[in-house]
């Protein structure tokens, strides 16, 4: 029973628990501190309830939206040399991950200032009746007896803990002068310590230097704190520091909005506090909760963690008065998979906060995805407010025998987003209103989520079509088709600028609609810059001595159909052209790999090509930049498109065959750079003299040249270069 509502609770949920020092053995001056027994304990109770997950891999599922059932993460704060004598062999015995948060100042000599404390009440001569604190008004503290120490010590650490970092050095050195104790005897988690505990996997995590609290700090000490902080620990480990803890980290008490952003501005990548309850989908990535069970029975950890479960989490508001906001809605978004379009809503998120637009990010709960990849989830930039909405796909979750009534899939399959989207954005959109709003096709429900936020709030709307919505043979089914042009109907009334992807569509649809003529514009597909920036090139098990001829992503047989390239290569081989064993024809993630390969086997090619399965995003990147040759398909019924696969391959300065409509938008683009064969998609002796065109510009040493020129052509499809223009248009809409 209590698993099952434990499962129930903590469904999309993630449980964060956090310790401290954890001795080996019972300190008598802090009776209530859990020792290495009572740790023991804790993970036989908690580790049959949880899955233990990394921090990092947690909080990435967590912003993902596929957090597993039930999932925890564990963290300890300050740093203790005993750590590796207690909890780590204990933890590694079990096979259990844990994020260590590290005050660095114990390693430049400043140990952490509450083992001051204890190190000096624990060695003061037994013939001294009373401390007397001369900061705090010459208060004088009996420690006549071991009950009198504790609760001096108690009273101390929370005396000092709200002092100025000035002001607590000052009260430690007294209290040590008068016990007779120096800090060079307090003992620290070394360097090597530290390097040790990296070495075995574990997560490490900033602190701050002295531990302080960061609202009595002035700016510049708190940026300092929080900042030097990593440094200081990522030139120990040799690796990156990408989270932190707040010191004490009650949010609007020890730290506010400020210190957030300049957590953010450090470089962290999330952030943690203490206080209690768990995250979920609201919560903020740099400002996650944290719990501490105490126990000590089996039903008080049950009750205490059912507890935690249902606590409200407190926060600081993170928003800056003033700055321009766009609620973005998009439906292919991380951690979906299989859809370029990711990328463009992607890149527009990362590269708006550079022209003073921060984007709130509406897309669907993770479930309606059929494939999922999360390897793109780590690129949402943090700070990015990121919703989902309840969605489910009507063909795989509410259909029997595959079979599912026609209205659940009008406009689309995932028309249950809409009730989901607008439960979860419009209470947050009517209390604190976006200055726009932006929504993103193909998957319509997107437009008729953003079309019934701006009819509600009253803020501008900026419809991204990417592609025509319907054009002569699209959609095929007559009621779709008919939903599709009433909503195409009302997104051309009611939207204030309509966005396309080529100039063709973007003047298809200014002669549809006459009276829109002058809110359609055009902002292409790209690609991302900083996707190649250290990826080398990766032939993955091509030989050297084979021409790799590589197509990434989908294939549709009828539109991207590949029989005549595959004619073309047969006959190239048939007539000693090409050896057989000196090519190989890859098709990565091609989707409908059936399909393709019944094609190259009808044309005697099957011992040619191969079917590759997805691989993160880098990756596809680094086999771009391996492969000879990049095949690229494109059909007439996409002439007013141009896929981002394009840019992709130009910006690899690979060699590029283009096997498409000669009249597409696709052809006119590729026409413009060097290195690229094109020829007619449905033309095999076309494609042959391509193909042979491409093979012998391999050799040629002018490519390096026509490389160059390629590079800096391309450069304005940049994804950064392509938000700037969005931002452009916004700056217009609202000013």
């Amino acid at each position: 029973m209590f698993k099952t509502l434990l499962r129930w609770r903590a469904s999309g949920r993630l449980t964060t628990f956090t310790f401290h020092k954890v001795p080996v053995f019972y300190d008598p001056l802090r009776p209530d501190e859990l020792t290495l027994d009572g740790f023991k304990r804790f993970l036989d109770q908690v580790t049959p309830l949880f899955r233990i997950l990394p921090l990092a891999e947690a909080l990435q599922g967590l912003r993902a939206g596929n957090l597993p059932p039930c999932a925890a993460t564990i963290t300890f704060d300050d740093g203790y040399f005993d750590w590796l004598q207690g909890v780590v062999p204990l933890l590694e015995q079990r096979g259990i991950h844990a994020t260590f948060f590290i005050t660095s100042g114990q390693f430049v000599g400043t140990p952490l200032w509450t083992e001051r404390l204890r190190q000096a009440i624990a060695n003061l001569s037994s013939d001294r009746a009373a401390l007397t604190l001369a900061f705090d008004g010459s208060l004088h503290l009996p420690i006549t007896d071991l009950q009198q120490r504790r609760q001096t010590l108690r009273l101390l650490e929370m005396r000092l803990k709200y002092l100025s970092i000035e002001q607590r050095e000052l009260a430690l050195h007294s209290i040590e002068s008068q016990c007779g104790v120096h800090q060079e005897r307090v003992e620290v988690l070394s360097s090597a310590h530290l390097r040790t505990l990296h070495s075995k996997g574990f997560g490490i995590g900033g602190h701050s230097i002295t531990h302080p609290i960061l609202s009595v700090c002035t700016s510049d000490q708190a940026y300092r704190e929080i900042a030097e902080s990593r440094e200081q620990i990522e030139s120990i480990i040799g690796g990156l520091v990408e989270f932190f803890a707040y010191p004490n980290g009650i949010p609007g008490l020890d730290f506010g909005s400020e210190h957030v952003r300049m957590v953010q501005r450090a470089g962290y990548r999330a952030a943690v506090t203490t206080h209690w309850g768990v995250a979920d989908q609201h919560t903020s990535i740099f400002q996650i909760p944290r719990f501490t069970p105490w126990g000590p029975t089996d039903l008080k950890t049950r009750i205490q963690l059912l507890r935690n479960l249902s606590h409200p989490p407190k926060a600081v508001d993170e928003q800056l008065q003033g700055q321009k906001r766009v609620q973005m809605v998009a439906f292919h978004f991380p951690p979906q998979a299989g859809s370029s379009g990711v990328l463009r809503t992607l890149n527009f998120v990362k590269h708006l906060p550079q022209h003073g637009w921060y984007p709130q990010m509406l897309t669907a709960s993770a479930r309606a995805y059929p494939e999922q990849r999360n390897d793109l989830v780590d690129s949402v930039p943090p700070g990015v407010l990121l919703r989902r909405g309840f969605a489910l796909d009507a063909a795989r979750h509410l259909s029997i025998r595959g079979r599912y009534p026609r209205i659940l899939a009008l406009p689309d399959r995932w028309s249950t987003w809409w009730v989901g989207a607008m439960f979860t954005a419009w209470r947050e959109i009517r209390r604190n209103p976006p200055d726009l709003i932006w929504s993103t096709f193909p998957i319509s429900t997107a437009h008729q989520i953003a079309a019934s936020l701006a009819r509600l709030s009253g803020v501008p709307w900026v419809a991204d079509f990417r592609d025509p919505m319907v054009n002569s043979g699209y959609p095929s089914d007559p009621l779709q088709r008919r939903v599709w042009e009433r909503l195409e109907r009302r997104v051309m009334r009611s939207a204030a600028l309509c966005v396309f992807t080529t100039a063709r569509a973007a003047q298809t649809y200014a002669s549809r609609y006459p009276q829109a003529a002058e809110r359609c514009v055009v902002i292409e597909n790209g690609y991302d810059e900083s996707a190649f920036v250290g990826v080398e090139p990766d032939r993955r098990d091509v030989p050297a001595e084979c021409v790799f001829i590589l197509h990434s992503g989908l294939m549709y047989p009828n539109d991207r159909n590949p029989t005549a390239f595959f004619q073309a290569l047969h006959s190239m081989v048939a007539d000693g052209a090409l050896r057989r064993e000196q090519v190989r024809v890859r098709f990565r993630a091609p989707h409908h790999a059936d399909e393709v390969m019944t094609l190259a086997r009808d044309c005697g090619v099957e011992d040619l090509v191969e079917i590759a399965p997805p691989i993160p995003y880098r990756e596809a990147i680094a086999e771009m930049l391996g492969a000879d040759v990049l095949l690229l398909f494109q059909g007439s019924s996409f002439n007013s498109q141009v896929p981002a696969k394009a840019y992709e391959y130009l910006r690899a300065q690979r060699q590029v065959l283009a096997a498409v409509d000669p009249n597409g938008d696709t052809a006119l683009l590729l026409s413009a750079f060097r290195c690229v064969a094109v020829a007619s998609i449905d033309d095999a002796a076309a494609l042959r003299v391509a193909l042979g065109q491409s093979l012998r510009c391999l050799a040629d040493p002018a490519n390096i040249q026509d490389f160059a020129a390629n590079r800096e052509r391309v450069l304005q499809y940049s994804r950064a270069f392509q938000a700037q223009k969005l931002a452009e248009y916004f700056d217009r809409l609202v000013t």
